[in-house]
């Protein structure tokens, strides 16, 4: 079965993988940079907007929060990504079609399940409560909830669309769409603002329409376009289909659930324990750190079907070659977190003004938190893109389930606070940080152990 799809990826190979790699590398840090610069105008703007510190931590918990929703695609969308760039490497329009459908269909309904669910959820829960934010009216608070949830889970469906961009390797895409959805966002918060008007349901309302309306419009254009020939279509829905994308998307489900534990609870854990003006410190902190990360991601995620469109054809080499390299460009991505820790403070006057100051000590763990992420995810990239998840799986896992506890004793009983919190986060990025080169390094010594194996074979 390998030989014959490594056959037919060698066949249809017209571009190397590495010139594919270089321009979606190259394209995506010049649209993130665009939407660096718009991100921080649009966090200026939001944090006026919204009126006080403590408003706005609280926005940042929920858009937090409702990130988690991302995981109700049960790791569908990987499972896209992988499937789909194996028929696309081999030509196999159909069964591509097929993958693209189905998981349209699956998105929707949980989606739409989930909708329903809320909603009612919501005649009987009041939310502020799980936030904190008993200093919102209750009234006022349920309305920014329900639009920004259910225009999430609207969202979960049109991003399917990302991950077949991925799967082309025109990973380039999904970075322009955020550029369009944060300039308008932007926009739109400008103009309101000039016309005095002002709150966090406002906010919310304009955050989640933007980025609806951006998705809507990809998604018809490229399906009557670029991939018109893969458009999803409900008589190709097949459920036979289902395993095959949930095989590995049940382990990238569970690797994202973990994921979400370790990189995304620690607002909720700072609003309970600390406060959420201490929330909106650590966001703008994370939230400048963050060019190191998006520098880092535009490098990487096209690695990501690149190394699974190389696997299929058995390409070690080439594998191993741009492991290399990116392990070489770890150094100057190292010194530039470090000398840039010294200037958060400062730039962080000129963005936001005098009201906000980081303790020196909090922009030390958060740099080493940054620098033990990409870290790990070099090997990440790898891992998921070839369909070795196991080890990661369970290195992950274990950082998971020790997170939570591991961030309230270090924030609140050791009484380090939110620097505690993100201690916590390190302790458990660490497990995978230190196996994850081992079985990186492993799966790659197999790989070419089984081609020196075929080699030997066809000699004789």
């Amino acid at each position: 079965m390998l030989n014959s799809v490594i056959a037919k990826v060698k066949k249809t190979n017209k571009e190397s993988l590495s010139t594919v790699v270089k321009k979606n590398a190259f394209y995506s840090l010049l649209l993130k940079v665009l939407s660096v610069l718009l991100s921080f105008w649009s966090i200026r703007v939001a944090f006026e907007f919204t009126g006080s510190q403590q408003i706005y931590g609280l926005w940042l918990t929920i858009l937090s929060v409702i990130s988690w929703l991302g995981l109700l695609n049960g790791g569908l969308g990987n499972g896209l990504r992988n499937k789909l760039s194996r028929a696309i490497a081999t030509n196999n329009i159909e069964n591509a079609k097929i993958y693209v459908s189905t998981s349209y269909v699956i998105i929707s309904v949980i989606a739409t399940t989930c909708c329903l669910i809320f909603t009612i959820a919501t005649l009987f829960i009041d939310w502020r409560h799980i936030f904190n934010a008993n200093y919102v009216s209750k009234e006022e608070f349920l309305l920014l909830f329900l639009i920004v949830v259910v225009s999430y889970l609207l969202q979960l469906i049109l991003m399917t669309l990302n991950a077949i961009c991925f799967a082309y390797n025109q990973s380039s895409l999904p970075s322009l769409f955020t550029l369009v959805s944060n300039f308008l966002y932007v926009i739109c918060l400008y103009v309101l603002k000039l016309f005095n008007f002002k709150g966090i349901l406002i906010l919310g309302f304009v955050y989640s329409v933007t980025i609806l309306v951006v998705l809507i419009l990809a998604n018809l254009y490229l399906f009557s376009s670029k991939y018109q020939q893969i458009k999803p279509e409900f008589k190709y829905f097949n459920k036979l289909y289902i395993n095959e994308l949930m095989g590995n998307g049940i382990k990238f489900f569970l690797l994202e659930i973990s994921a979400v534990i370790i990189f995304t609870t620690d607002t909720m854990v700072i609003t309970n324990v600390v406060g959420s003006k201490e929330v909106a410190v650590y966001q703008l902190v994370m939230k400048l750190f963050s060019v190191f990360t998006i520098i880092a991601s535009t490098v990487m995620v096209p690695l990501w079907s690149a190394y699974t469109h190389a696997y299929s054809k058995g390409d070690v080499i080439w594998i191993r070659k741009t492991m290399n390299k990116i392990l070489l460009m770890l150094i100057p991505f190292v010194i530039g977190v470090i000398i840039f820790s010294f200037f958060v403070n400062p730039i962080l006057r000129i963005w936001i003004g005098n009201g906000i100051i980081a303790s020196n000590l909090l922009i030390f763990v958060i740099a080493i938190y940054i620098i033990i992420n990409v870290w790990s995810n070099i090997f990440a990239y790898l891992l998921n893109g070839i369909n070795k998840v196991n080890g990661q799986l369970i290195a992950v896992g274990i950082g998971a389930i020790l997170n939570i506890p591991f961030s309230i004793y270090f924030a609140k009983d050791l009484g380090f606070g939110t620097v505690g919190v993100v201690l916590g986060t390190i302790l458990c990025l660490a497990p995978f940080a230190l196996v994850g080169p081992i079985i990186s390094f492993k799966k790659m010594k197999e790989l070419e152990s089984y081609n020196s194996s075929i080699k030997h074979q066809n000699s004789v």
